[in-house]
């Protein structure tokens, strides 16, 4: 994958949070996969269905919407340790080809997946923070009821190991965290204040700034990934970091370059 495509996939998740109150977009990622916008609700009310003269985008990113819930999918993960819990629900609704431009998105949407697909539990999380719609694990990128980024993500004693990778290619290892630095991140970044992007992106001047790529790897072998603002000392997923987390997270960052 080109670094070109690479963030334009961070701008789908971090840019577009913010213009896509009118729409949808899509990249592809190096697996085929569809790469995700962290938000896609829309704004201003608008007709819902077909027969309308000015539909939406037609290439929408994966996200869905459950009880207040949006989510998008996580194309980056190992699930193969992940299983499936009870049913908690499923589509009614797919955007795409269908929804008007403007339409807000309603629980129970989704903007790829097909009509019918059923939603169950990731065993070992909240409903509010990972969900399977079939056979893709979608996770939580904006909940109006969390107060913290483990109300957002459920990761709290989860995390086994953090790294940063290479914003080339989003997969490359650069250096891991010591294990140390991991247990001191594992502890604090859950119980950052959770900052919903929107608003995080007006603080920032347009989340301008040098750029980092995290991931955390979680016990089970899954991982998430995040973006640090150099700058702002600001997480996505979402929210600021302090004093003595960003210390340790420049600590780490300057690893990177020493042998």
């Amino acid at each position: 994958m080109t670094r070109n495509k690479f963030c334009k996939r961070f701008e789908l998740g971090i840019v577009i949070v913010i213009f896509l109150l009118t729409g949808c977009r899509e990249a592809t990622s190096v697996k085929g996969n569809p790469v995700v916008d962290p938000d896609g609700i829309t704004s201003s009310a608008a007709k819902h269905g077909k027969g309308c003269g000015d539909q939406a985008d037609k290439d929408y990113v994966p996200l869905l919407k459950l009880n207040g819930v949006t989510y998008m999918q996580n194309y980056n993960s190992d699930i193969n340790n992940l299983k499936k819990g009870k049913k908690v629900g499923e589509i009614r609704y797919r955007m795409s080809d269908n929804a008007c431009t403007g339409y807000i998105m309603q629980d129970g949407d989704a903007t790829v997946l097909r009509e019918g697909t059923v939603l169950y539990e990731v065993l070992g999380y909240t409903t509010s923070a990972r969900l399977w719609a079939g056979d893709f694990l979608y996770e939580a990128t904006v909940n109006p009821k969390a107060k913290t980024i483990n109300d957002l993500l459920d990761v709290a004693g989860k995390i086994k190991t953090v790294r940063f990778i290479s914003g080339k290619d989003g997969i490359t290892h650069l250096k891991d965290f010591t294990p140390e630095s991991a247990a001191s991140f594992a502890q604090a970044y859950p119980k950052l204040k959770y900052v919903p992007f929107n608003k995080l992106f007006k603080e920032t001047q347009s989340w301008s700034g040098g750029m980092y790529w995290i991931q955390v790897e979680l016990n089970d072998g899954s991982s998430i990934q995040i973006t640090y603002n150099l700058k702002y000392a600001a997480f996505n997923p979402a929210g600021y970091a302090t004093l003595e987390l960003a210390s340790l997270v420049e600590e780490e960052r300057k690893r990177i370059y020493t042998k």
